[in-house]
């Protein structure tokens, strides 16, 4: 039986996340995090973003761009008090932070919070996509969608103009590609690169 986009999507999204969002025949992203200590989630090797960072990027990054400009809805952020549980100190998705701040962060995130956060983001996702037909994909993605979400307090400021400015006319899947799953992979790849040198910085 041959896999529609919407199965594809499904089937590849369920692989970057936790066994808790959908089982993946390839594994899931619970093997990165199996047996690491909170100081190894939090540490930041040779100054590099920590592994709760990349985390919690990837999970705002998937909220915030398919909930706000592919789905045309709320992001999870706002609903459930997940701004105030996550103690995240900021609603942004962590684009330009600076060192400090990303040192800052990752010492106040409540880790926990943040693992059903993200999980929760998952389900959202594949709930959200399991309802639309395969035909609305084609649909291209408008400037008004772009100020519909920053209307909702999704997206600011510089962010607002650099979306407006590659974003219209591209299709709502391609974009649900992208940031529900290419952009997810791209940090799981840097999180896999961190293993090694988190382990050694701060052994059990």
């Amino acid at each position: 039986m041959s896999l529609n986009a919407i199965d594809v999507f499904l089937r590849e999204h369920a692989f970057v996340h936790t066994e808790a969002v959908a089982r993946s025949q390839s594994g899931n992203a619970d093997r990165l995090l199996a047996g690491l200590t909170e100081p190894q989630l939090r540490i930041r090797p040779h100054g590099l973003n920590s592994i709760a960072w990349l985390f919690w990027h990837v999970a705002r990054v998937e909220d915030a761009f398919i909930s706000g400009l592919v789905m045309q809805r709320r992001q999870l952020l706002d609903e459930g008090g997940w701004d105030a549980r996550l103690n995240a100190g900021q609603r942004g998705f962590g684009t330009g932070m600076s060192k400090d701040e990303v040192a800052e962060f990752s010492d106040r995130i409540d880790l926990q919070q943040l693992w059903a956060y993200r999980d929760e983001v998952g389900r959202r996702t594949r709930t959200m996509v399991q309802q639309q037909s395969e035909d609305t994909w084609t649909a291209p993605i408008e400037a008004a969608h772009i100020e519909w979400a920053a209307g909702a307090g999704i997206f600011s400021g510089e962010i607002v103009d650099r979306l407006k400015g590659f974003l219209p006319g591209r299709s709502r899947d391609s974009a649900l590609f992208w940031w529900g799953l290419n952009h997810t992979l791209i940090h799981l790849g840097q999180v896999a690169m961190l293993l090694g040198t988190v382990k050694a910085l701060a052994p059990p």
